[in-house]
């Protein structure tokens, strides 16, 4: 066996994808987590991982619990495409934490004056 057929059958037990959240310098970690809708089916979603009330990524809409959309909503994607959708979330949610510390800091500051 060639180590190309190797690489897709171990791709074929995949179930999930970890996208870290770039380090915005405020400290923690997050990440996002691209989930397979069930083995064999090429259909991924973009999640915030959360173990109960798990919410999708949904183009035009962001974050939207899977309950609510449905699962043919949520898990839309193709492998490649959930995976570079992941990257361009993860970068979002980085922009909008720092943003968010950015806000929290400017509060202390004008507190303190």
């Amino acid at each position: 066996m060639d180590e190309l057929e190797l690489l897709r059958q171990q791709m074929a037990l995949v179930s999930e994808f970890r996208v870290p959240v770039p380090d915005s310098g405020a400290g923690g970690y997050a990440e996002i987590v691209v989930c397979r809708e069930r083995t064999g089916v090429d259909r991924w979603a973009v999640t915030d991982g959360s173990l109960t009330g798990l919410r999708a990524w949904v183009a035009g809409e962001g974050w939207q619990y899977v309950s609510d959309v449905g699962r043919t909503v949520a898990y839309a994607h193709e492998r490649d495409a959930a995976l570079a959708l992941a990257r361009q979330v993860a970068e979002l949610e980085a922009a909008c934490y720092g943003a968010e510390i950015d806000a929290l800091r400017a509060q202390d500051q004008d507190g303190e004056r």
